[in-house]
């Protein structure tokens, strides 16, 4: 077992096995292990929110840098991560929370696509597994040919690594609902274990009966919709002094963030297995709220964060 799975992977897995067990619904499921992800890094929330306020009471001294640097743009920038470095502010610790969230998502990702594993704890090496796979294989061939298609031919080890969701869907369709290997991925009438690239395809091909497929776009839709209104949340409190200065590194960090983040969450959204949508939907929705209330609590504690501003900054604003 490498480092990664044991350190996230197998973690992950047990804390969703764990609430499957208890609510019997894969969509509930990952709701509510991502209220317990948020919860869990809501001090690093917390960390990167006091950051940001910094980063706005900092804005006049960043006035003053670039005005007294226009002419000497490597001056300026060594002067500006100065200001931020005796701050101990960081000009991605906006982005931080969303940027650790990356790690889960891929364990997330792993166990989505071997839920017998993790949600059911199937061990794939025992024989009684094995030979399970084996015949649901068979099976398959014999009485639904169409729907086993090229899986027909994989191995056994492949469709254990792989093709798990397969696997669960094609217990039922053999042995009924009150199979051992059947997961209820229905949420709202959308099947969480199929990709939303499936509406696409039926979309185009005409197929427009298939109402709980088409349903699929919306978690794509709405993931990129909250992830950038966070960003935007976000960004509020961070405002550099002079937006339109190209040369500043809070300026470009804030625009590239801007188009990276919503675009990475479309992709992830739409090509990924519609589980890993909704875990990013609820985790953009806790976001914002954390950021709403933390924001609210820090506009009342501002008198009580200080910075330091270089000694010329203090006297001209003294004169003034």
């Amino acid at each position: 077992m490498d480092l990664f799975s044991l350190l996230i992977t197998k973690p992950l897995g047990f804390l969703i096995n764990m609430i499957y067990k208890y609510v019997q619904n894969y969509g509930l499921a990952i709701i509510i292990f991502t209220v317990i992800i948020k919860l869990v890094l809501l001090p690093l929330t917390v960390k990167s929110q006091k950051s940001m306020k910094k980063q706005q009471k900092l804005q006049p001294a960043l006035a003053e840098l670039q005005k007294k640097y226009a002419n000497d743009k490597e001056k300026l920038q060594l002067e500006m991560m100065k200001l931020y470095k005796e701050n101990d502010v960081s000009m991605s610790g906006g982005c931080l929370p969303m940027l650790v969230q990356m790690p889960i998502l891929i364990g997330l990702y792993q166990v989505i696509q071997k839920p017998l594993s993790f949600l059911i704890g199937v061990n794939f090496n025992s024989e009684a597994a094995i030979n399970k796979v084996i015949d649901i294989q068979q099976r398959m061939i014999e009485q639904f040919p169409n729907v086993i298609g090229r899986l027909s031919s994989a191995t056994m080890e492949q469709l254990a690594n792989t093709s798990q969701i397969q696997l669960s869907t094609w217990s039922e369709k053999l042995n009924g609902a009150s199979d051992a290997w059947v997961i209820n991925f229905n949420f709202f009438g959308m099947n969480l274990s199929n990709v939303p690239t499936m509406a696409i395809s039926n979309l185009l091909t005409g197929k427009f009966d298939d109402l709980g497929t088409l349903l699929l776009l919306l978690i794509p839709i709405v993931a990129i919709a909250t992830t950038w209104v966070s960003m935007k949340l976000s960004q509020a409190q961070t405002k550099p002094a002079n937006e339109k200065d190209e040369d500043n590194p809070a300026v470009q960090m804030t625009k590239s963030m801007s188009m990276m983040m919503p675009a990475m969450t479309g992709f992830f959204t739409l090509t990924f297995p519609s589980g890993i949508g909704l875990y990013w939907i609820i985790a953009n929705v806790v976001q914002i709220a954390q950021q709403y209330f933390l924001n609210k609590y820090f506009d009342r504690k501002e008198d009580e964060i200080d910075v330091k501003v270089p000694e010329s900054n203090r006297k001209k604003r003294k004169k003034r």
